[in-house]
């Protein structure tokens, strides 16, 4: 995963893989822009990191696909909560997020 973002969004749909959830939903709980959760969504989606239900309006849930993934994406979780200052620096010596790159090429420089 390219940002703390996208791992928030992950780790909310999972604590309740049950429930399909729309962009202004994940966006409420998250208290993020709505515009950027929809653009995280659709990104998770096609790396299928998460589902994407057809509908009138789309909505997304937590279905791993890779035992292995999935695993992985626990372990994610609980060292998440204990810690997410350091999973945070781990994202940020990474390759940079393509979404964000793209908008801070659009900041007025003084």
């Amino acid at each position: 995963m390219a940002s703390v973002d996208q791992i928030e969004v992950v780790l909310l749909l999972m604590k309740e893989p049950n429930r399909s959830w729309t962009a202004p939903e994940v966006a409420a709980a998250l208290g993020a822009p709505p515009e950027s959760v929809a653009m995280r969504l659709f990104l998770l989606a096609s790396s299928a990191l998460i589902v994407f239900e057809a509908a009138s309006v789309p909505r997304y849930r937590y279905a791993s696909l890779d035992r292995e993934q999935d695993r992985l994406l626990r372990e994610l979780a609980d060292v998440y909560a204990r810690d997410p200052k350091a999973i945070a620096e781990v994202v940020n010596t990474g390759p940079r997020d393509p979404l964000r790159s793209f908008a801070d090429a659009f900041k007025l420089k003084k």
